[in-house]
Parts: C-alpha cells; sequence; structure tokens
C-alpha cells in the first residue's frame, strides 16, 4: 500500500509538536480518484495534486480530536491510533472509481497524510453502494 505524509502535512504536524502551537484543528477525511490504487502524491505534492471523489451524497467526514482511540501497539513496530468506522455516503448513481483517502486539515487546504486501501483495489462505485472508511495512523519503526 502506498501512503505518505507529504511535506505539508508533516510541516503541520510540527507546527504542534515540537514547536507547542495551539491545539490542534479537526481534521477532514476525504477520498481521491486521481493517481491509481496502488500510487499516491509525492512528497512536494499537496491538494492541487489530488483530484477529490465526488458523487451525489458524498461529504468529507469530519474527524472529532477527542474520538480518535488510545495509542496502541503499532505493526510492525511503533504505535498507532485508530478512529471509529465513518460512512463516506450512499452513491447516487455510477460515479467513477476511488483509489483511497486522505486527510486534510479542517479548510481542505492542506494534506496531512494520503493513502490507499489496505488491499490495494479501486473501487468503482455504482448506485446504492456505501463506502466505509475506518481512519487508521500507525507509526512504525
Amino acid at each position: 500500500m502506498a501512503e505518505i505524509f507529504p511535506d505539508v502535512g508533516i510541516d503541520y504536524i510540527m507546527q504542534y509538536w515540537p514547536k507547542g502551537g495551539g491545539a490542534a484543528e479537526q481534521l477532514k477525511l476525504r477520498l481521491f480518484s486521481s493517481h491509481t490504487a496502488t500510487t499516491v502524491i509525492t512528497s512536494g505534492q499537496g491538494t492541487a495534486n489530488i483530484t477529490e471523489s465526488a458523487w451525489t451524497n458524498y461529504v468529507p467526514v469530519t474527524l472529532g480530536t477527542a474520538t480518535w482511540g488510545a495509542q496502541a501497539a503499532g505493526s510492525p513496530n511503533g504505535r498507532k491510533t485508530t478512529y471509529p468506522q465513518v460512512t463516506m455516503g450512499t452513491c447516487g448513481a455510477a460515479s467513477g472509481t476511488i483509489n483511497g483517502a486522505y486527510i486534510t486539515d479542517n479548510g481542505g487546504g492542506t494534506v496531512v497524510c494520503m493513502m490507499n486501501f489496505d488491499d490495494l483495489t479501486a473501487v468503482a462505485l455504482q448506485p446504492n453502494d456505501i463506502i466505509r472508511v475506518t481512519p487508521t495512523l500507525n507509526f512504525g519503526s
């Protein structure tokens, strides 16, 4: 699976730690149809390089800061945190392909991280499909 914290995402994180910035804002989970089921943006790219998925009833999901789970052992090492499964909306009509998800700041201007689906399979949307995602951040060593 391809995944990345692009430069702008790392800068976003570093404004809170170690620089002691204010509380991080809520983030948004979005889906993308650009790239492929196994590729993501490069470290120097951002939102201008991503085509966000769009279909009837699709809305990015706000990830409440207090809803992330407790830190736990990561895989293969390191630490992880998981967010409860979210529903991205029921597809109203066949609307292309989804290749993965990405997390942005609340305004959508900064890509914090981007990832393909774990099974590296694109989702070809059909009417009445429901997309569910379980966001997990795993920092391995």
